[in-house]
Formats: structure tokens, C-alpha cells, sequence
């Protein structure tokens, strides 16, 4: 296999984009991208796009064809990868394996998703499609209570407190009040989350992601290449994809993603790194929840200690380990298909040392988690700054 580094990195702000074209997105991201790249389009060879739902969001298929086209590179190879939230993630590994493979030299990766089309209650139905409608849809079953069952049963087996949930987003929110990126800019007290509305026990208002608009890209080439033409190279160290079973009546247990411990385990074998050389990483925190159960099986902390890592400050800004620079799901938002994406860009800034307030001081390793339905889909990358 060959090795794969980044040369170019860009997203555009989140937020609500419900007055911008999709199109107007990709044109910024894709433009933005190659730009930073400092290559030529007409190097890139391959377009792999990772989004959830654009033809009901956008009333708009074969997104990979269209992101190339709209990017002047309609004449390439394109497909799109979808995964639910891992989407981005299936879209970056795909490009990876791609030029790992020799099947390509230069690729673009492109993560994107329109959501504020329609109304809220349109919306949550959408985004429950990435459960298993069939035989626990028509039951309730969606993202909020799914999860919810992973969160009630993590405190019954290991003391989790609500307090602990809150400390997760009251530290991305911090984290977001430090990134111009970002959906939701603005620190929110720990007792204003604590005392928010209930949506589904024991989740709050404040313990969920956003419905985010934005459009996020990579471009990757081999590590010889980039060496020649990139003045911060990031190399890709390791990559890992991991499944489960999609419905949760078959799943292992309630209080971890075995999707997560199998893909982590092919990222840091193929790495040939261990968890304390990681300095900065960026975890799928669609809930509060994920975030603590992602620390664990990520192998960061033992079972059951997430949430005591996460209120002793261990992973906020100046921490053992910050998680979630960007502000994550919860503060940076999460445009479904753009947020693996998105979560490579953040560490790329970070390892360029580009990262403004929120920079981690001498980030050498980073690593990117991302969780897709219920957590059947997860990808993880370890990237390691490749310059001086």
C-alpha cells in the first residue's frame, strides 16, 4: 500500500444556509479547497462525496456526478457514499483506500448536507430513516430515544450522571465559542443546560446536535507527491472501518458501539501508534452520551469512566486530552454527510497549527472518530503532522 496524505483542507461556516443554494455550498468548499490544495484541478481524478439524504432534503440524487459537475470536474469518476452520520467518513476511507491501492493519485473527498429545507417534524423524520424503519421506526425508535437507551443504561451500570452528560456539551459549547466555523458560537452555563426542557429522558434540549447546513472537503494524494508540493502535508497514519448489527434488539450490549472498538483497532495496528501519542481528537457526539461511550471504546478511558474524565476537565482545552475542538456535533453542528468530513478538516487545522483560539499547543498525532445510525457505521483515521 501506498502512503496518503492531505494537502488540502476547507468547510464552509455551519449553520442555517436555508437562503443559499446547494449548489452554492459545493462551489465554495470545492473552490476553497483546491485553492488550499495549491494543485490544479485538472489533477484531481476521482470525486468521492459522502451525504445522507439530498433527495429529500434537496429533491436531488447521484450527488457525487453533481458535486464533480458543479466543480468543473464532471468529466471524472464520482460516487457517493452514504452511511447515515458516518457518511463523510465511508467518503474519506473510500479516497483513501483509492490511493493506497494505486488507483488513483490525486482524489478530492467532499462531505455535504442541505438540511434547514424543511419543517422540524419533516426533518426528524428524515433523520430517523438512518434507524431501522421497518422493525423499530414504527416503534418509536429513533435517533433521540436510541440513544437515550444508551444513556439510561450507562448510568444504571456504571453511576453516569446527568451532570456529567451536561459537562459534554457545556465544554463544546465552550470549545465552539472559539471557532468562526461554527453553527453555535456562544458558551451556555452548565446550570441553564442542566435546566433545559427534557426531550427524551434523560436528554435535554442542550444534549443534542444541531440541524446544520455546510459543505466540507479534503484532498488527498500519495505522501511522495505531497512531500513535492505542500508545505504542511498531513499524513494519513491509519484508517479503520468498523460495523454492527443495525437493529438495536441485536446488539451486544447498550453500553457500547463495537463498531467504534473495530475500526479504532485497525486505525492504530495500521498507525503503529499508541493512545497516549494522540494529542487532539474529534468524536461523534450526536448526543452527549456518544461522546463519553466513544472515549471508552475508543480506548482512551476504561468502561464506565468516560463521564468521570469528562467532568474532572480531562478533555476540554488545556486537558490531558481535548476532544472536540471544533465544538463537535453539539456546537460546530452536524450536517449529517459533511461532518466526518468536517472533523478530518478540524484536526488538519490543528496539526497546521492554524487552530486560533482553540489551538492544542504542540499537536503532533490527531485522530477523527465518526458514528453512523445506530452505531452501525463507524470510521476512524489517526493523521500525524508530516513536516517541520
Amino acid at each position: 500500500m501506498r502512503e496518503v496524505s492531505i494537502i488540502g483542507a476547507y468547510e464552509t461556516v455551519h449553520g442555517n444556509h436555508s437562503k443559499r443554494m446547494l449548489r452554492d455550498l459545493v462551489s465554495e468548499a470545492g473552490n476553497g479547497v483546491i485553492q488550499d490544495s495549491g494543485i490544479d484541478r485538472k489533477e484531481i481524478q476521482a470525486v468521492f462525496v459522502g451525504n445522507y439524504a439530498g433527495q429529500e432534503f434537496n429533491n436531488q440524487n447521484t450527488m457525487g456526478s453533481y458535486v464533480a459537475t458543479v466543480l468543473g470536474l464532471g468529466d471524472r469518476p464520482a460516487m457517493k457514499l452514504e452511511g447515515a452520520c458516518a457518511s463523510g467518513g465511508l467518503a474519506f476511507k473510500a479516497g483513501f483506500d483509492a490511493i493506497a491501492s494505486g488507483a488513483y493519485d490525486t482524489v478530492l473527498v467532499f462531505g455535504v448536507e442541505k438540511m434547514n429545507t424543511k419543517d422540524p417534524t419533516t426533518t426528524m423524520e428524515i433523520v430517523s430513516r438512518g434507524q431501522d424503519s421497518e422493525f423499530e421506526g414504527g416503534f418509536c425508535v429513533s435517533g433521540p430515544s436510541g440513544f437515550a437507551l444508551n444513556a439510561i443504561r450507562h448510568m444504571h451500570e456504571f453511576g453516569t450522571t446527568r451532570e456529567m452528560l451536561g459537562v459534554v456539551a457545556e465544554k463544546n459549547y465552550f470549545h465552539g465559542s472559539k471557532n468562526p466555523f461554527a453553527h453555535k458560537q456562544k458558551v451556555i452555563p452548565l446550570k441553564n443546560i442542566l435546566n433545559a426542557r427534557i426531550v427524551t429522558t434523560p436528554f435535554g434540549f442542550h444534549d443534542m446536535s444541531l440541524v446544520t447546513d455546510a459543505a466540507t472537503a479534503v484532498i488527498l494524494t500519495t505522501r511522495e507527491k505531497a512531500k513535492s508540493i505542500s508545505k504542511k502535508p498531513i499524513l494519513v497514519k491509519g484508517t479503520g472501518q468498523g460495523g454492527d448489527y443495525f437493529t438495536l434488539s441485536m446488539k451486544r450490549d447498550s453500553v457500547s458501539f463495537p463498531a467504534t472498538e473495530k475500526a479504532a483497532f485497525q486505525a492504530f495496528k495500521m498507525a503503529g501508534v499508541d493512545r497516549k501519542d494522540i494529542d487532539v481528537l474529534e468524536c461523534h457526539d450526536c448526543f452527549t452520551i456518544t461522546e463519553i461511550i466513544n472515549l471508552e471504546d475508543l480506548g482512551f478511558v476504561e468502561k464506565g469512566k468516560g463521564g468521570g474524565f469528562t467532568l474532572d476537565g480531562h478533555s476540554r482545552l488545556g486537558g490531558k486530552l481535548p476532544v472536540n475542538t471544533s465544538g463537535g456535533l453539539k456546537a460546530k453542528g452536524h450536517p449529517i454527510g459533511a461532518t466526518g468530513v468536517g472533523q478530518v478538516v478540524e484536526m488538519v487545522y490543528q496539526l497546521r497549527e492554524t487552530s486560533g483560539e482553540r489551538q492544542v499547543k504542540n499537536a503532533r498525532t490527531a485522530l477523527t472518530h465518526v458514528l453512523g445510525g445506530p452505531g452501525a457505521v463507524c470510521v476512524v483515521n489517526i493523521l500525524q503532522r508530516d513536516f517541520e
